[in-house]
């Protein structure tokens, strides 16, 4: 009884799949980008867009030409796989970033003791018109104190 069973399933089944055509065609799409940044740090993605459309197209198995046939078209989601993440560190770069920080900081350090001088200086100047001033001042005194011989002398209030 089950070898009768299975027997006719299985002829039913194959009956099926020979009347019924089907003809599959997938057309596929790949684009491959490929990313670099620089810095001292090379960071290189190279990623892969998957674009995959599905068509199928399905004619009924009967013995009659020119049938009806049933199209089915699926598109899929655009699926991105990364294929290579690279991340390398560029010397000459890193070393010409270093040689241009060095040269700065001479620079400011250069600039720094420029404005120093020019501030002493200044001081200088400053301190030597000071003692000028004051060595007026103290010859101007002299010559208000000091009195002609006939005249008689300040006296200071205390």
């Amino acid at each position: 009884m089950k070898k009768v069973l299975y027997s006719i399933i299985t002829v039913l089944f194959v009956t099926f799949s020979v009347n019924a055509q089907e003809n599959k065609n997938v057309q596929k799409e790949t684009v491959t980008k490929k990313v670099t940044v620089k810095d001292t740090k090379v960071d290189t993605k190279v990623v892969q867009e998957v674009k995959e459309d599905n068509e199928v197209v399905k004619v009924e198995g009967t013995t009659e030409e020119d049938q009806n046939s049933k199209v089915i078209t699926s598109k899929s989601d655009n699926t991105e796989k990364v294929v290579a993440d690279n991340v390398s560190i560029d010397a000459g770069n890193a070393e010409k970033m270093q040689e241009n920080m060095n040269r700065k900081s001479e620079e400011l350090k250069a600039s720094i003791a420029a404005q120093k001088a020019k501030a002493e200086k200044e001081r200088q100047m400053l301190q030597e018109k000071k003692m000028e001033m004051q060595k007026k001042l103290e010859k101007r005194r002299m010559e208000l104190e000091s009195r002609p011989e006939g005249m008689s002398r300040l006296k200071k209030d205390d």
